[in-house]
This record gives structure tokens, C-alpha cells and sequence, in this order.
């Protein structure tokens, strides 16, 4: 089982940038790895847009001692790739450089290990493990894909005008609620989630719980 929680992020000129860390926990070998994210640019708004992924990503986990720089390189305006990206993970507490890695993060990447050994990955050939997720119909009223399906079934029948009036009505119904919330000094209660010193983690419940 894994869990993740994401931090809050911010746009500016066609760029997103997500801010803070993540935490990603492998609970059946007990290990916490944090990461950061890349930038993500908007590009071609103006014809057919698509989306760069650009910055350097750092992960760590303490329990191993392994740490990665992961670094997305964005297309030069002449010439050269899009999706490229180059990586280097160390075994902090030797400081030995255990493998290199260097390719497209969604197609071919080469691995080469200090121990000479090299290996090729090509991401589009690794099967897909579909998420986990209980049914709309069983799901709360405040979790994500209930409370937002209104929407997405508008988006999925390309109705752009009935997906902004729904995303409308919920955002001013959220407003409206969170003004309710700090009139009575009601902090909103998380079920899954709660925050101890700039971090989102797991409660009892969200540990137990695995349906989701």
C-alpha cells in the first residue's frame, strides 16, 4: 500500500510550479520517500497547447540513505527533444554514485550503473496498474470524484459552458462553507489527512482504511 499527500502549488505566465514537498510511504517496506516536483509550461496556447515538463526534482529517503536528482530538460526554441530528462542516484552516507540515467521520461530511458552494467527501459511497453478507487455511488460527499463528477461528465461530453457552471456552483457552495466554518471558529477536519509541521500525514483511520 502507498499513500501520498500534495502540497498547494502556484501559476504564473504559463508556468506551474507546485511548491513544497511530497511525501511518498512504501508501508509494506516501512520506507518514506520525499520529493519534490517539476515545473509544468504551458506551450503553444495559441494553436494546439500541450504541456513541458521542466526543473529538477529531488528525492530522498533516510531510511535507505539513497537519494536521486531527477532534472527535466525543456526543448530548446532551436532544435533538440522534448521530455528529456537526466538522473543521478547516490548512496548518501558512501557518497558513491550508484546509476545514471538519461532518455524521455515517457519513452526510452538508459540506466548505467557503477558496476558497468546498463539497461534500457522503455516506458511505453510497462503495463498500467489502474487505481484503486471505491465507486462514486459508495464514495462520501467530499471526496474528489463525487464531488467534482458533475463536472467531469460535462468535460467528458465536451460541454465547456455546462463545466464551468457546475465548477461555479461548488466553488461558491465551498465558499460559502468555509465562511459558515470561521464565523462559528469550526476548523475544517480533515478524515484521511492532518497536518503536523508543514506536512500532510496519514491518521489512524486513513492508515486503517483501504478501500480507498
Amino acid at each position: 500500500m502507498t499513500a501520498m499527500a500534495l502540497g498547494r502549488g502556484e501559476a504564473k505566465k504559463g508556468k506551474l510550479k507546485l511548491k513544497t514537498s511530497r511525501v511518498l510511504k512504501l508501508m509494506e517496506y516501512g520506507e518514506e520517500y520525499v520529493f519534490t516536483l517539476p515545473s509544468a509550461y504551458a506551450r503553444s496556447i495559441l494553436t494546439v497547447p500541450w504541456v513541458e515538463l521542466g526543473g529538477k526534482v529531488n528525492i530522498t529517503c533516510v531510511k535507505t540513505g539513497y537519494a536521486a536528482t531527477v532534472t527535466f530538460h525543456t526543448k530548446p526554441f532551436y532544435g533538440g527533444k522534448v521530455h528529456r530528462i537526466t538522473a543521478e542516484v547516490k548512496h548518501n552516507p558512501t557518497s558513491v554514485i550508484v546509476c545514471k540515467a538519461q532518455g524521455e521520461w515517457n519513452g526510452a530511458l538508459e540506466f548505467t550503473y557503477n558496476s558497468g552494467e546498463t539497461k534500457v527501459i522503455d516506458t511505453t511497453k510497462l503495463s498500467v496498474i489502474r487505481k484503486k478507487i471505491r465507486p462514486v455511488a459508495k464514495q462520501g460527499p467530499t471526496e474528489s470524484r463525487r464531488i467534482w463528477e458533475n463536472v467531469t461528465n460535462a468535460l467528458k461530453a465536451d460541454n465547456v459552458d455546462a463545466a464551468s457552471e457546475h465548477k461555479h456552483q461548488l466553488e461558491e457552495k465551498q465558499r460559502a462553507e468555509a465562511r459558515q466554518r470561521a464565523s462559528a471558529n469550526a476548523p475544517w477536519k480533515p478524515k484521511y489527512f492532518i497536518k503536523e509541521a508543514r506536512r500532510l500525514v496519514l491518521t489512524d483511520l486513513g492508515r486503517m482504511d483501504t478501500s480507498w
